[in-house]
């Protein structure tokens, strides 16, 4: 069983000192640190540790928020510590989770959590319902304007096969052959019905 450190300054703090020197006080077999702002997803040192950590270990931080980039992040660290039988202390807070009250905050915080990621999902779908009446087109920007399609439309219906299409115009033969059917079913390409018997 071993102890680990872990501080986090953002990068105007520029002063890790305070925290260091309290993990230090702790025995700990290694002190990570990272510079970063908690929003930041990319934490290399964190990262570095959570895979050093084995069963029967522990982690000890300031603060909480020092571990956690947000309520959601915080919880779902935890809970994944708890599974690999990892326990958390918190200096400043007193907290401990592999005690009563430690135990007790982790179900606090993971309903935080799951309230938040249901306010995340009713704001995301109010968002979508509001694009859509306004008429706003979701999903992925198509690749080819209009003008590309009916290209690749002509030269299909000149001769050229969705396998020479697909190089031409670099991208896969199932879209190259998606947009020739779709135009098709307009039921006009200059002016004439497109065929779309063409060999394979």
């Amino acid at each position: 069983m071993s102890i680990y450190g872990y501080a986090r300054v953002s990068t105007i703090e520029q002063n890790e000192g305070l925290q260091i020197d309290a993990l230090k006080s702790q025995a700990c077999k290694k002190i990570y640190v990272d510079k970063a702002s908690g929003s930041k997803s990319s934490r290399p040192e964190l990262d570095k540790m959570l895979k050093r950590l084995k069963e029967g270990d522990t982690v000890i931080i300031w603060k909480l928020d020092r571990l956690g980039r947000s309520t959601v992040h915080l919880a779902n660290l935890l809970e994944d510590l708890r599974l690999k039988g990892v326990s958390v202390r918190s200096l400043t807070e007193g907290i401990d989770t592999a005690g009563s009250l430690g135990r007790f905050l982790f179900t606090i915080l993971s309903g935080v959590a799951e309230l938040e990621r249901e306010n995340i999902r009713e704001r995301v779908n109010a968002g979508l319902k509001n694009a859509k009446r306004k008429g706003v087109k979701l999903g992925r920007k198509e690749k080819f304007a209009p003008k590309d399609k009916a290209l690749i439309c002509r030269l299909h219906g000149m001769g050229d096969s969705y396998t020479k299409l697909s190089r031409q115009f670099s991208a896969s033969r199932s879209t190259i052959w998606e947009i020739v059917n779709a135009e098709a079913k307009t039921g006009f390409q200059d002016g004439r019905q497109t065929d779309l018997e063409d060999s394979l």
